[in-house]
C-alpha cells in the first residue's frame, strides 16, 4: 500500500494547467461510470451504432488522454502561456466532442457518420472540428517535447514514445473516418461498426495506439522508484516500449487482413506474446517495488 501511495503521489498534477486537465479527466471518468448505469437500463445493448457503449468508451478514453497530457506538461520546461492555451483548448474541444457523442446517444441518434438530416450532419461536422483541435494540441505537445526533451531518460521514453503512439492512433482514426464515409456513400446508411475486409475491427489498433502512453507513464513512474541500476531500468523501459509497439503492429496487420481481434492467427499469437512480455516486465517491476518497500520497513542495525 505504501508503494501504491508513492506511485499515486508521483502521478499527481503539479501545475495549474495540469490540475485543469486532471479535473477534466476526473469528470469524464465519472461520466463513463454514470453511463454504465444507462447501459444497464438499456438492457446492456453493447453493439450497434446507437448504444451507451459509445459515451462509456469515449468518456473513459478522453479522460485517460486528458490526464496523460497533464502529466506530460508537468515534465516539460515551464511555459505558462503555452501550457494554459494547450490545456484550455484541449479540454474544451475534447469535452465538446464527447459531450456531443453522449447527447446523440441520449437522443437515440447515431453520433458518427449520421449525415442524413441537417441537425445530425451539423453535429458530426462539429465533432470533426473538435477532433482537429484535439489533434493540433497533441501535435504541439509532441513538438514541444522533441525540442525541449525531458532530462530523465525514463520520462523521455514515456513522453515521446507515448505521444508518437498517440499520433499513430490519430492516423488510424482518420483511416476509420474514411472507411465510414465510404460505407455511407456505398450503402446510404450509418455503419453499425466500421470494419475493414470481412471482420477487421478498425477501432482495435486505434485503441491500442491511443492508450499506449498510459502504459508508458505507469512504467516510467514505477521504474523511477525501484532499486535497480540505471542501465537495468532503461533496458526494462525500452522493453516495454518495443513490446507495446510490436503489439500495435500485430493488431494492425490482423485488422488489415480483415480478421477480428480474437481470430486465431500468427498475428494474434504475436499480440499475445507482446502482452506476455509486458506482463513479465511489470511483474519484475512489482517484485522490485515490493523488495524496496520491505527494505524500507527493516529496522536499522546498530552496533553496540
Amino acid at each position: 500500500m505504501t508503494q501504491i501511495r508513492d506511485l499515486a503521489r508521483d502521478l499527481r498534477p503539479m501545475s495549474r494547467p495540469a490540475r485543469l486537465l486532471y479535473g477534466g479527466a476526473a469528470f469524464w471518468l465519472v461520466a463513463g461510470l454514470f453511463h454504465i448505469g444507462a447501459l444497464a437500463m438499456d438492457g446492456w445493448q453493447w453493439s450497434g451504432s446507437i448504444s451507451f457503449r459509445k459515451p462509456i468508451v469515449f468518456s473513459v478514453s478522453i479522460g485517460l488522454l486528458l490526464g496523460s497530457v497533464g502529466w506530460v506538461i508537468d515534465r516539460l520546461p515551464e511555459r505558462p502561456r503555452l501550457e494554459g492555451a494547450l490545456a484550455w483548448t484541449l479540454l474544451a474541444s475534447a469535452t465538446l466532442e464527447v459531450g456531443l457523442i453522449a447527447l446523440q446517444t441520449w437522443r437515440g441518434r447515431a453520433s458518427h457518420f449520421n449525415v442524413f438530416e441537417g441537425g445530425d450532419a451539423l453535429i458530426f461536422a462539429v465533432m470533426g472540428v473538435m477532433i482537429g483541435l484535439v489533434s493540433l494540441c497533441l501535435v504541439v505537445v509532441l513538438v514541444w517535447s522533441l525540442i525541449e526533451r525531458p532530462a530523465d531518460p525514463l520520462v523521455r521514453f514515456a513522453v515521446i514514445g507515448g505521444l508518437l503512439l498517440v499520433m499513430t492512433g490519430l492516423g488510424i482514426g482518420q483511416w476509420i473516418i474514411e472507411l465510414g464515409n465510404e460505407f455511407v456513400a456505398r450503402n446510404g446508411t450509418v455503419p453499425e461498426t466500421v470494419t475493414y475486409g470481412e471482420s477487421g475491427a478498425a477501432k482495435f489498433p486505434h485503441a491500442v495506439a491511443f492508450h499506449g502512453i498510459q502504459v508508458f507513464i505507469v512504467a516510467a513512474v514505477a521504474l523511477q522508484r525501484v532499486r535497480l541500476p540505471s542501465a537495468s531500468r532503461r533496458r526494462l523501459m525500452r522493453t516495454v516500449f518495443w513490446a507495446y509497439a510490436a503489439g500495435l503492429v500485430f493488431a494492425s496487420v490482423q485488422t488489415v487482413l480483415g480478421q477480428g481481434p480474437l481470430q486465431p492467427s500468427v498475428w494474434s499469437l504475436g499480440l499475445v506474446v507482446s502482452l506476455l512480455t509486458l506482463a513479465v516486465v511489470f511483474a519484475r517491476v512489482a517484485r522490485a517495488l515490493a523488495g524496496a518497500s520491505h527494505l524500507d520497513r527493516e529496522p536499522a542495525l546498530t552496533v553496540g
